[in-house]
């Protein structure tokens, strides 16, 4: 009868955050990566040119419509390795851009929808006042638009966060390969996998009161403190 081994599943967390930092730095890299990718394609989905909105809502619906995994497989190992100063590069770098480019495909439409809910007479108002259209977008109106896409954009960065263990697959060396390394070392997957999940469960709390704590700061700066 199978018992579970406490010795296995505490010794099991120090090998496996030993590659929390591999973990961090992919999603933190990929998200911000993703925030700037999801900024231009927002702004260029506005554009009244047919085209370009055609390109990019079949450019979007491809990375929205399929799963990750399968972007990164054929990311790391079908187009990114045959082009010009990418296929050089480290595979967890590949990796980063892949999970940029898919997730930019869901912040564009969170960002497209927070500048949209920014009253269009703020624009009319700021290029009546001699700013030209790229000032009023940077100093009037994304600055509301983040704030009301700050919780959207947290939990894309929650999901940015789990995606990052499928990097795993492709052979990037994070939590979660170092839980599979260990497991098929020692035969004990419960245990070695339940460390691996407490440790992902822990740093989503965090990044979860994190979230909370961005909100209620946003909130007191824009409505002086007494919005509860």
């Amino acid at each position: 009868m199978y018992q579970f081994g406490m010795d296995y599943f505490l010794g099991s967390f120090g090998p496996i955050a030993m590659c929390m930092r591999m973990t961090l730095v992919i999603t933190l890299s990929s998200f911000v990566l993703a925030f700037v990718f999801s900024i231009i394609l927002a702004l260029l989905l506005m554009s009244k040119n047919k085209v370009i909105q055609s390109v990019l809502k079949v450019w979007i619906s491809l990375f929205r419509g399929t799963p990750l995994l399968c972007q990164l497989f054929l990311f790391c190992y079908g187009i990114l390795p045959y082009i010009p100063g990418i296929k050089n590069c480290p595979l967890e770098v590949q990796a980063t851009i892949c999970m940029a480019l898919s997730f930019s495909a869901y912040m564009a439409e969170t960002i497209r929808g927070a500048i949209l809910s920014v009253d269009a007479g703020q624009m009319e108002a700021c290029i009546t006042t001699g700013m030209t259209t790229i000032q009023a977008y940077r100093y009037v109106v994304l600055p509301q638009a983040f704030r009301l896409a700050i919780p959207a954009l947290m939990n894309n960065f929650i999901e940015c966060f789990k995606g990052s263990s499928l990097c795993s697959m492709v052979g990037v060396t994070d939590m979660m390969l170092k839980a599979k390394m260990i497991a098929n070392k020692t035969y004990r997957f419960i245990e070695v996998y339940l460390a691996v999940l407490i440790l992902y469960w822990l740093l989503n709390m965090l990044f979860s009161y994190g979230q909370k704590i961005i909100e209620h700061k946003l909130s007191a700066k824009y409505y002086g403190g007494s919005h509860k």
